[in-house]
């Protein structure tokens, strides 16, 4: 039978793994916002790292030439991003705002045109339900018509440049973390491996070598295909000469990265539009360029992905899924990378299993 000293130390490490199970995961939580510079720092001069090993051995320069080179490039198109997403999609975007605003009243009439072929179905159904599909139909018309959009984004927009000073600051603080992270990577790689013993280390090498490797592959996969996305976007936008093809391009790319939705949920939708508004060769030309875009997609995503994180395009798609459901967005990309480390334990027996993923 335990002593009273012996049952209150027991539940008093009970008490202390509760606390402590509660307490780690909510300050990591409240803490890791403010360590989000200094990660994204480290991976992009991970990602920046194959670049100076190349430009080492290919012009025999020095490792910190190369790896000063190597940021010299990041900046420049660091800097030709922001300036793209300035110029181009930011301006079309208002554009774009501005164009719905202006056609305000014709979208209005449209909608009330739609909303009388309406009524007959709607009529069939019980009294009280055909009044609040009513109503909510007219509430849906009016706020469409009725809301400032452009002033709500230059509301946000001063809201945002009031914010500029912190977000340079933040900015800056990232660069030189990154210039930094690429003088050290050595180091930093050197102290962390210290940790273990050479049994282990070799394991840890590999394991983190994969997981590096299969990472940076998925993230190119997607950008890949994203590229790919807008260009066919853009190429066939601007054949249907649609206003504002660059910014449309780019929210079909956005849409796209989420799975289920993907480009049909844009074109789809606009091409009925297209054709209830007697546009048929608008509608036609989304619909031609959705199924353009989802063939290509589906014949070269396998493809990129399968070579380049090493997973089967089920096992993929799958992961994609799962961490949409449980995550969200964030999910899309953590529960790839989970199924990533997860087979790269197989890989060196930590774990075993008797089916390939």
């Amino acid at each position: 039978m335990l002593s009273l000293l012996d049952y209150s130390k027991r539940v008093f490490i009970a008490v202390v793994i509760i606390i402590a199970t509660i307490l780690i995961p909510y300050g990591l939580y409240k803490i890791f916002p403010h360590f989000v510079p200094f990660i994204l720092a480290y991976m992009t001069a991970l990602a920046l790292e194959p670049l100076s090993d190349w430009l080492t051995k290919q012009f025999k320069l020095n490792k910190y030439v190369s790896i000063i080179i190597a940021n010299i490039l990041f900046l420049v198109t660091f800097g030709f991003l922001i300036y793209f997403i300035m110029n181009k999609i930011y301006v079309q975007f208002l554009g774009l705002l501005h164009f719905i605003q202006s056609n305000g009243p014709d979208i209005q009439l449209w909608f009330l045109n739609l909303s009388q072929q309406i009524q007959d179905t709607i009529r069939l159904l019980p009294p009280e339900t055909a009044s609040q599909i009513n109503q909510m139909i007219m509430s849906t018309i009016h706020n469409l018509t009725n809301v400032n959009l452009v002033a709500k984004v230059v509301d946000y927009t001063y809201t945002l440049s009031k914010a500029i000073p912190n977000i340079f600051f933040l900015v800056l603080i990232y660069l030189l973390a990154v210039f930094l992270f690429g003088f050290q990577m050595d180091n930093i790689h050197r102290r962390f491996y210290s940790f273990f013993k050479d049994s282990s280390k070799r394991k840890v090498i590999y394991i983190l070598g994969d997981l590096r490797k299969a990472t940076f592959g998925f993230l190119k996969a997607q950008l890949i295909l994203s590229t790919i996305t807008f260009i066919l976007a853009f190429i066939g936008l601007s054949f249907l000469k649609v206003k504002y093809s660059v910014i449309i391009s780019f929210i079909i790319v956005l849409v796209d990265v989420l799975p289920v939705l993907g480009t049909g949920s844009v074109l789809m939708p606009w091409a009925i539009i297209s054709f209830l508004r007697g546009n048929v060769f608008l509608g036609l030309g989304l619909i031609i360029l959705y199924l353009i875009i989802l063939v290509i997609r589906r014949v070269l995503e396998p493809k990129i992905l399968g070579e380049r994180i090493g997973l089967s395009a089920i096992a993929t798609l799958i992961s994609i899924w799962v961490g949409f459901k449980f995550m969200g967005v964030l999910g899309v990309f953590l529960f790839p990378l989970a199924l990533i480390f997860f087979k790269a334990l197989v890989r060196v027996g930590i774990i075993r299993l008797n089916f390939r993923i």
